[in-house]
């Protein structure tokens, strides 16, 4: 958590389990709990509805099987660092401020 700070990252962290599971339903993975993900959304993106929205873009730590069942790739920092980079790239900013 130390490593991401800022007004556009957030982090979320509640003991019953029930998030981890609801984006399992979100991504359709039935048989692997998500708690070590890494998700990245479009700006404007809220979770309005029971489940969450799907991620544009989602890595893990989390083991080969959900690469191997689901596709869902393994967390390489400087991946998802550059798609990071690409998103930012693409939100509007306010040409006033500094």
């Amino acid at each position: 958590m130390a490593l991401i700070t800022g007004g556009n990252t957030t982090h979320y962290w509640e003991d019953t389990g029930i998030v981890g599971k609801l984006f399992q339903q979100t991504m359709a993975i039935d048989d692997i709990y998500l708690w070590d993900v890494w998700f990245i959304y479009q700006p404007g993106i809220r979770w309005t509805d029971r489940l969450p929205p799907k991620p544009d873009f989602a890595m893990h730590q989390l083991g080969r099987r959900l690469v191997e069942r689901y596709g869902l790739p393994v967390l390489d920092s400087k991946v998802f660092a550059d798609k990071v980079g690409e998103y930012l790239a693409n939100v509007p900013h306010d040409d006033r401020l500094p």
